[in-house]
């Protein structure tokens, strides 16, 4: 799926970086880009990685993607901060039935 995902990426913006979080979390950060101008590309990959199929041992499984997305903000002490809120965003997300793209 990382393939998928800098595919998309490096199609758009190459100055845009995905970075591995642990277990199945990643994250991409969007240099420059305020929220709303990461949305039309947050999409198309979400949309690119929920219609992937892999083959794993000749049975094809079904990829979906949770998302949060947020942006750092002049409120943010740190950047746990932004780091927190993008969190429960991807929560919420989960929480909500999956394969959703959730906002803050």
């Amino acid at each position: 799926m990382v393939e998928v995902v800098q595919t998309v990426l490096a199609k758009n913006d190459k100055s845009i970086k995905l970075y591995r979080t642990g277990g199945e979390e990643f994250n991409i950060i969007f240099p420059h880009y305020h929220v709303k101008e990461t949305q039309a590309i947050v999409k198309e990959i979400f949309e690119a990685v929920n219609h992937t199929e892999v083959d794993v041992d000749k049975n094809k499984i079904h990829i979906t993607i949770s998302v949060g997305v947020s942006e750092i903000s002049k409120k943010d002490v740190s950047v746990n901060d932004f780091y927190s809120r993008v969190d429960k965003a991807l929560y919420h997300s989960k929480r909500n039935g999956r394969k959703e793209i959730t906002i803050i």
